[in-house]
Order: C-alpha cells, then structure tokens, then sequence
C-alpha cells in the first residue's frame, strides 16, 4: 500500500493512492502510464477505475509494523485522486484516513475535491494528534480554461470554497497551482488573479510549476493545443524540446509568480516539514 517517493525536493518520502486511475481525465495528467502495470491502456485511465477495497487493512498492517516511523510523511495521493466521483460511493480514503487517525501517522492529503470536506471530522483529528497538511490543486481560476483542462473536475468556485472551509476548521492548507501552461495560463493578469484569489481563500502557502510531458502527455497535450490553440503549437514546440519546458522561460515564470507568492505571505513552506516532536 506505501510506496516510497525518492524526488529529493518533495515534502514527502512516502505515498499511497486508494484508487487506480482517475475519473477526473486531466488533459496535463502524466500518471496514465500507471494503468499499464494493470495491463491496460493509457486510454482506460479515466474510466476504468481500480477501487483498493483492502486498502486500509494492508495500511494498517504497513503502519503497524515495528520498524515503521510515523514521523514519515505519506502523500494521499500521489498518482490518483483520493476523492474522485467514486470515493462518494466506496469510501476508500475515508477508511484509509481512520488508519492515519489510528496511527497518528504524518499525512499530506492532496486532491481536487470539495468532497475532502465531508472528512472534516477525521481530518481534524489527525491535525490534532499528529503533522498533517491538506493542499488542493488549483492551476488557474479561469473556469474556462479548468473545464477544457479539467472536464470532470470540481469547479474553481467549489476548490476555493474548500480552502476557506479547511482554513476556518484550521487545518493547515496549500495549494499547488501545477501546471501552469506556458502562453495560456501563465500571464502577469492570470497569476496575479490565482495568487489573489488563493490568499483571500485563506491558504496557507501555494507551490507553482510549468506543464511537463512527461510519458504521453506529450502527444495527448499537443493534440488539446492543436483544438484549442493552433497559434501556439510552433511555440509549443521549441518550449517543449525534452520533457520539461525551456529552462529559461520556466525561470522567469517561476521568478516573477514567486514574488507574487512572497508578497501574499503564501510562501509559508516551512508547514509541509512541520513535524511534530511528540505524537500523542
């Protein structure tokens, strides 16, 4: 059930996802490879989806063991969506977090979904007795662009009313505006009116990065461009040489939304390594 996360700039070393695939069928997602270890294709990712009904007792079990520190942080989720469409029917991740509770296990709980707010009650609790950050993705505030980015994703209005719920319960929340899209989405206007309104929502700190394409997203993203905006597609590809976007271009996004995040106080980073000494 726990997987290691050896990315040395993440927060986390540990993972754990309770659904295979995600209903939510990002046109940026990169974790479609994954269904490939099932012996399905890429393209079944975003309808045909693997609910873990054991999830929490081999987490129980992983947690249980003698060697294992609750110290650690574990990411849910770090390939799928813990509360996509089929968590309101299954409850998967509500069990897996009365295992977190249980264990008093450090936890970063990350999702698109105001469904995390039905949770509150064992949420709270794990804030109480042990490290935890809850950190929604939000990369743009344009509903617009998330419909054509995010189909099956809740709304803006919807992920910015869950940051101001889990602010005012308390809990410690971030936003992880990725990805920016290049000559789309990462204008001076389009982050300033992100930056502006993650701060009003009350979150914490907010992490930015550039589109990668990474595995398939390559072709897949290329072909929403050429739909959506053709204009772009020759700048597209000299940005997009390898993988990740021109080192160049990526520095001075990340230079110029960076002190927008500096200037809202929402570069407050020191909350994801926020460990707690002692664990009741």
């Amino acid at each position: 059930m726990l997987h290691p996360v050896i990315v040395w700039f993440l927060p986390f070393r540990w993972g754990t996802n309770t659904y295979r695939g995600c209903e939510y069928n990002c046109v940026y997602c990169n974790a479609r490879y994954t269904h490939e270890y099932l012996g399905l294709g890429t393209k079944e990712f975003s309808h045909k989806i693997i609910v873990k009904d054991n999830a929490a007792e081999a987490l129980d079990k992983e947690c249980s063991r003698p060697n294992w520190n609750k110290l650690k942080t574990v990411n849910l989720s770090t390939v799928t969506d813990p509360y996509q469409p089929a968590e309101s029917e299954f409850k998967i991740t509500r069990s897996v977090l009365e295992v977190f509770l249980k264990h008093h296990n450090a936890l970063l709980l990350t999702t698109k979904s105001d469904l995390v707010l039905r949770d509150l009650d064992l949420v709270t609790e794990i804030g109480k007795t042990g490290f935890l950050n809850v950190v929604i993705t939000l990369p743009t505030v344009d509903e617009g662009l998330r419909h054509k980015i995010e189909p099956n994703a809740p709304s803006v209005e919807r992920r910015l009313k869950t940051i101001q719920q889990l602010h005012q319960a308390g809990i410690k929340t971030g936003v992880t505006a990725i990805p920016l899209l290049p000559l789309i989405s990462d204008d001076a206007a389009s982050v300033e009116s992100l930056v502006k309104a993650v701060s009003e929502a009350g979150a914490d700190y907010m992490i930015v990065d550039l589109l990668n394409f990474r595995g398939e997203t390559r072709n897949r993203f290329m072909g929403f461009i050429n739909a959506n905006y053709p204009e772009l597609r020759t700048e597209y590809e000299r940005l997009y040489k390898a993988d990740y976007c021109d080192k160049d271009y990526s520095k001075q996004v990340r230079k110029q939304v960076n002190a927008l995040i500096k200037k809202a106080k929402l570069d407050n980073y020191e909350l994801m390594f926020s460990y707690r000494k002692s664990v009741r």
